[in-house]
């Protein structure tokens, strides 16, 4: 199958620990949820203004098989510890939101 995962750095230099700790997460994910069709994690600056220089953006767009799609995103500053931190929060609430969806569909089937 074709890999879903897709990393995209706009206005920010590329990272190489960044790009392995999310694809560690994402790894992780899928443990969880074989069918993932799409993950794309955006790692942005968000404003080129001088009051704002260094604000940042994290940005998780996941689809799953039969799911919503689900939609995350975390500010944060663009040195590599916050935006690390901010990987580690958005993967762990779409991994919250997925086994919360697939429990959910379990205990539907279970009732009919």
């Amino acid at each position: 199958m074709q890999n879903p995962l897709e990393i995209s750095f706009r206005d920010l230099r590329n990272n190489e620990k960044i790009e392995k700790l999310i694809q560690e997460k994402f790894d992780k994910l899928e443990g969880i949820s074989p069918d993932i069709t799409k993950c794309h994690v955006i790692l942005e600056k968000l404003s080129k203004h001088h009051q704002t220089a260094n604000a940042a953006c994290v940005r998780l767009d996941l689809k799953v098989a039969n799911f919503d799609d689900i939609v995350i995103s975390e500010k944060c500053s663009e040195e590599e510890g916050p935006l690390m931190s901010a990987v580690n929060k958005i993967f762990k609430r779409s991994q919250e939101l997925v086994r919360k969806e697939k429990k959910r569909r379990q205990d539907r089937h279970r009732i009919r």
